[in-house]
């Protein structure tokens, strides 16, 4: 088996020569505290000769300003236990079906021990007649309907979720439950819904959740909610005061135990592409309320399935423009990280060579916005490198997705190279 260490190189010695480096030197190797914090083992990549583990790292500008903004602060809290991290996953159905974000999710607070952050926000697909991630559980009452920004047939209010969930039923309620990579059901004392509402729908917390205070913003289509004690399961009714009819849409919740540390939150919709999330009318709106400090962005994959003499990097590139900017207005520090599209099959015909013109869109984009680029589409053999994906069992069949073991193993890659990026910044503070 083959292990990569992507942290410390064996030509830094001058490293342990620092009480703090050499104590973050214990990320990977044996856990140790350091400041009331601990470090994990640096995970087993496995050894799979198509993959070209040399190449798994960010690519940062030169420059690195928001990225050493973004370190400062994961410094603060890995050796001093103070600050939150908001992290923004935006994608497609490699985000939204679970195993690459869940992953993901658990690797980044795993970074630091103690430090897991809030669920944060969370959409209960179930509810919108879609796949959801296991880590999402939703029953209900009443009858709901799905809109996807994806679908052209679609155009719904949408807000930063890209997908909704509307009821015309006078009665009906929803309990969502959400739980951690190892089946833990998460608990908060905190929650922001947004949604849409009829003027004569009223909107009621069940009883069995001791409110203490409510916050109302109608602008931006949310109420805040907060409990008397921790929770692990949102329950919550809507009732017509008329026979009028009427409707109600749920957009997502975002779930808040107040506690420091690294908040991961998964935006995804199943064929969602750039211009998916521009059809979004209350999405910088609502985008405001997560307050994001590093952006992964994971659109394109959607973008590029078309015939190569079809994809327009120009227009593709104007589009995350527009998207950068939304998150720029919120943020003006926010670190982009551009992860390139996995290889993909064209109609499961051959190879779409389209990948190599998102890469490239999106090196300009990490140059014009100081971010970065993690280059998975080289990272898993480049074009083609599907097809031993899947022999493997790390893809699927169609030669689009990944399989879960796949996804992980993604998620295990893209935390090492952070990682790595993480240490060169504390290498050269020193």
């Amino acid at each position: 088996m083959k292990f990569i260490q992507l942290v410390i190189k064996k030509s830094a010695p001058l490293l342990v020569a620092s009480a703090m480096l050499s104590c973050f030197a214990a990320w990977v190797s044996a856990p140790e505290k350091c400041s009331g914090r601990s470090f994990p083992r640096e995970v087993d990549l496995g050894d799979y000769s198509f993959i070209q583990y040399e190449k798994n790292e960010l690519q940062l500008q030169p420059s690195g300003e928001k990225w050493n903004t973004l370190f400062q602060k994961f410094e603060q809290l890995a050796f001093n236990g103070q600050g939150n991290i908001s992290i923004v996953h935006i994608g497609g159905s490699h985000v939204q079906g679970g195993f690459l974000s869940d992953k993901l999710r658990k690797n980044f607070q795993e970074m630091v021990y103690g430090a897991e952050g809030e669920r944060g926000f969370v959409f209960p697909y179930d509810l919108a007649k879609t796949n959801s991630p296991r880590s999402i559980k939703c029953n209900w009452t009443g009858k709901w309907q799905g809109c996807r920004n994806a679908l052209s047939t679609d155009d719904c209010d949408w807000g930063m979720s890209g997908i909704n969930a509307t009821t015309y039923d006078t009665d009906a309620a929803v309990a969502i439950k959400t739980f951690n990579y190892d089946s833990v059901a998460c608990r908060f004392n905190k929650v922001r819904m947004y949604f849409t509402k009829g003027e004569n729908i009223q909107l009621n917390i069940d009883s069995s959740m001791q409110v203490i205070q409510v916050i109302e913003n109608t602008s931006s289509g949310f109420n805040e909610y907060t409990f008397a004690s921790e929770y692990d399961e949102l329950k919550f009714s809507i009732h017509s005061i008329d026979s009028l009819p009427s409707s109600f849409t749920f957009q997502g919740a975002y779930l808040s135990n107040n506690n420091s540390g690294i908040t991961y939150n998964a935006i995804g919709v199943n064929g969602a592409s750039t211009r998916s999330y521009l059809r979004c009318d209350k999405f910088d709106e609502q985008l405001v309320t997560l307050n994001p400090d590093l952006v992964i962005f994971g659109i394109g994959v959607n973008d590029a399935n078309v015939p190569e003499g079809d994809f327009n990097s120009v227009e593709y590139e104007a589009r995350y423009d527009s998207l950068c900017q939304m998150f720029l207005a919120v943020n003006p520090n926010a670190c982009f990280l551009f992860v390139t599209n996995n290889d993909t099959y064209y109609q499961k015909s051959y190879p779409n060579r389209n990948a190599l013109k998102v890469r490239d869109s999106m090196v300009k984009m990490a140059t014009k916005y100081d971010g970065a680029v993690y280059d998975l589409f080289e990272i898993m053999g480049g074009l083609g490198s599907i097809a031993k994906w899947q022999s493997a069992e790390l893809a699927a069949k169609d030669k689009i997705h990944l399989s879960k073991k796949g996804y992980e193993l993604q998620a295990d890659m893209m935390a090492s190279a952070f990682r790595e990026a993480f240490g060169n910044y504390l290498d050269k503070r020193q």
